[in-house]
């Protein structure tokens, strides 16, 4: 808004100068420009947004390392290839990982060891969403979503015929390289995007042994293992992949599709005990058991009982994207988006394949945003999934199933003086169609699990949020939530072993939806120096679905369960899929602090953060839910400005000492990183950005208590990155 002072005497009588007296004096007024300022736009509730320099300097080969920093997000990582966020203590089926707002449609959910298909070095923002929009994507994203934007299908014209960025980095711990480009390319109303990446690392270096001795003796009851020290074997990995995206940019009006691929792979850290085969009576005494079991014949060799476990996995997704602005009056919009995503990996052990899981699945949205009423807004849409999922070989504990889901929604805004109420509504039907009629363990003597013809579920989720800017720099949120959630495939139709989380999976046909309710209170003060946001939660879900821990263990070699390993076999934990009532209490706050601002941009920052949840049942012995983040706070101090910075961060997560029924507690840590970047003009065609990292400068031993894999696999030791990217 602007507009000059001269034209507030616009219309006052003034004379010409020829007329003014001699003792009269004639003053030039200089045009002054008012400049209205409009007040920052309030926050999105429980929203964050992770772009720009930030999300550059935290990009790594995961995705939940990528947003491990960020306020109640975990790292549930399985080795360096293998990296999932976990939101406030949940992740699987209950919090959506997108791309570009359409689900990734890997095989995160269904087993830890499974990495997400998307390189975050594509990523130009990654949202981390908690809120009353959640409810567009139906129960799976109870716990909120992820959804990564990379702008692979253009949709605005390009301003120049050619730009884009290169960037390449380079990791000490395990000599990672990692390195994409982009190329933006378009003429008038047609415009192409092309990308690229490339990534591989050796094994992963760590400061201490690999597996936790004590946790060997206390959970198998074996004190005469083979360890390792200062890497973990078997952790390296290798990934390539590129998309192209072309697009069709009227006035009001776009069309677009992309196409990608990725390929990786990946070794699993060995989740087991390594016997001493001295201990066992020697490996020549042992082989001629394995020649005779259904699924070994083909690897005979010194790792026949322990082989490497590693995973190739292949993605080739299509994705569809058009938009109609203004159609009608009081329409803003209608947008239509598709994916199309074709998934598979084969799980490799001992150099043989097998099991190859395979996930075909289309999800499609027609949405229309509408500007009805003055103060009000909204959408109105429709989503659907159809999905076919398989698991061949010799451990399909998962049968061939089919699965198809439908969710009508709405999400309305209205804002009157300083309120601004947000909510939704969806309801939502998951079927479920597995290929068979009863499940049983192959070559076991177990009696076989019965199945309906088909599973349906119905889901009515809904939530809102009040939000009161009591003044210009303060905002205070109230949000509500009542959510469903349908079971997943693998939550009711698991049954066998799967050696890469060395676990046993047993299925509940008989579980219900899961109904979450939760209250969220929210503060956020932003002034010229001070920037703070707090928030406490309680989750209490109904019928939460939950692997339990039995405490049994399963032979692989004999198919029998014990109450407690036999050193001769190879054993497994058994896992059951369970319901029961649990309560998540939990807190985020986070200050950032302009200590010193000098004329010339440079600034000095201050920052403080901490964030905790815990999880309990709440009907029984009250134990705790397993595998829960802990208690995290410090504080980071960064200097500089546009052009250069650098940080020093220092973290302290505390001993997690709730792990959840046979689970194993982990100590506390110290987390030391530092940064330091640089950006400079490269001409008139564009910039290069320098930066570098160090990671765990303290090379503390972190067992992550979020991991399946945390008692065989630490954290990475001590790390330091540098790269180069250009853009122009």
């Amino acid at each position: 808004m602007m507009e000059s002072i001269s034209s507030v005497f616009a219309d006052y009588p003034i004379k010409p100068s020829s007329m003014v007296s001699e003792r009269s004096s004639a003053v030039q007024l200089t045009p002054i420009d008012i400049i209205g300022v409009s007040p920052p736009q309030p926050s999105e509730p429980n929203t964050s947004i992770l772009k720009g320099r930030a999300l550059r300097l935290r990009q790594s080969d995961t995705l939940g390392q990528t947003l491990s920093e960020e306020l109640g997000v975990s790292n549930a990582s399985f080795g360096p290839g293998v990296g999932i966020p976990v939101l406030r203590g949940l992740t699987g089926s209950r919090v959506r990982i997108l791309q570009n707002g359409i689900g990734t449609h890997d095989a995160t959910s269904l087993s830890p060891d499974h990495a997400v298909a998307i390189d975050p070095l594509f990523a130009n923002a990654i949202q981390v969403m908690r809120g009353p929009e959640v409810v567009r994507y139906g129960g799976n994203a109870s716990g909120g979503i992820v959804d990564v934007h990379d702008e692979r299908i253009p949709d605005k014209r390009a301003k120049i015929p050619l730009s884009g960025s290169v960037e390449s980095r380079y990791d000490t711990n395990g000599d990672g390289t990692h390195s994409a480009f982009k190329l933006n390319m378009g003429k008038e109303r047609f415009a192409i995007n092309l990308g690229g990446f490339f990534r591989q690392r050796n094994d992963t270096r760590i400061p201490g042994k690999a597996i936790d001795e004590a946790f060997v003796e206390q959970q198998f009851g074996l004190t005469d293992i083979t360890n390792v020290q200062g890497k973990i074997p078997n952790t390296d990995s290798k990934g390539i992949g590129g998309y192209t995206g072309v697009s069709w940019i009227g006035n009001n009006f776009m069309a677009g599709m992309s196409v990608s691929h990725t390929d990786s792979r990946y070794g699993i850290p060995k989740g087991s005990h390594s016997l001493d085969p001295n201990h066992l009576g020697g490996l020549e005494n042992i082989l001629p058991r394995l020649r005779d079991l259904t699924g070994f014949e083909d690897i005979f060799g010194t790792q026949a009982l322990f082989p490497n476990v590693r995973v190739n996995m292949q993605q080739t997704r299509y994705d569809f994207k058009s938009e109609w602005h203004e159609p009608v009056r009081g329409v803003e919009s209608v947008s239509f988006r598709y994916g199309l995503v074709n998934y598979g990996h084969t799980e490799l052990e001992g150099g043989s394949p097998f099991t190859r899981f395979k996930n075909d699945a289309g999800e499609g949205r027609i949405e229309a945003r509408h500007a009805a009423l003055p103060h009000l807004t909204g959408t109105f849409g429709v989503q659907w999934i159809d999905r076919k999922f398989s698991a061949l070989g010799v451990e399909t504990f998962v049968p061939p199933t089919k699965q198809f889901s439908i969710g009508i929604y709405t999400t309305q805004e209205y804002t009157w003086k300083n309120w601004i109420w947000r909510g939704g509504i969806r309801f939502e039907h998951a079927h479920i169609d597995p290929s068979v009629n009863m499940l049983k363990l192959r070559g076991s003597a177990l009696p076989p699990v019965p199945l309906p013809s088909s599973l349906d579920y119905q889901a009515l989720s809904a939530s809102t949020a009040l939000q009161w800017n009591l003044r210009q720099d303060t905002a205070l949120t109230l949000t509500l939530n009542r959510g469903k959630r349908p079971p997943d495939i693998q939550e009711l139709l698991a049954l066998g072993p799967h050696l890469s989380t060395r676990s046993f999976e047993i299925g509940n046909v008989h579980l219900n939806n899961e109904t979450v309710n939760m209250i969220d209170f929210g503060l956020d003060w932003k002034t010229e120096r001070i920037v703070t946001r707090i928030n406490g939660y309680y989750n209490r879900t109904d019928n939460f679905i939950y692997l339990r821990n039995t405490g049994l263990m399963y032979e692989v070699d004999n198919e029998v369960i014990r109450q407690r390993c036999v050193s001769e076999a190879e054993c497994v934990t058994i896992f059951a899929y369970d319901q029961r009532n649990a309560e998540f209490t939990g807190f985020e706050a986070k200050a950032d602090t302009t200590i010193y601002q000098s004329p010339k941009g440079n600034a000095i920052v201050l920052t403080l953060f901490s964030d905790y949840v815990r999880g309990q049942f709440v009907n029984g012995d009250r134990d705790d839910v397993p595998r829960m983040p802990p208690l995290r706070y410090g504080t980071e101090l960064s200097f500089g400005n546009s052009v250069w910075n650098t940080a020093l961060r220092f973290t302290r997560a505390e001993a997690q000492r709730h792990p959840g029924k046979n689970e194993t507690a982990t100590d506390s840590y110290y987390l030391l990183t530092a940064s330091a970047d640089y950006q400079m003009k490269a001409g008139k065609w564009g910039e290069i950005w320098l930066y570098a990292k160090g990671h765990n400068l303290l090379n503390e031993e972190i067992r992550n208590s979020v991991s399946f894999l945390r008692n065989f696999a630490p954290e990475p030791g001590r790390s330091f990155i540098a790269g180069i990217r250009a853009t122009f």
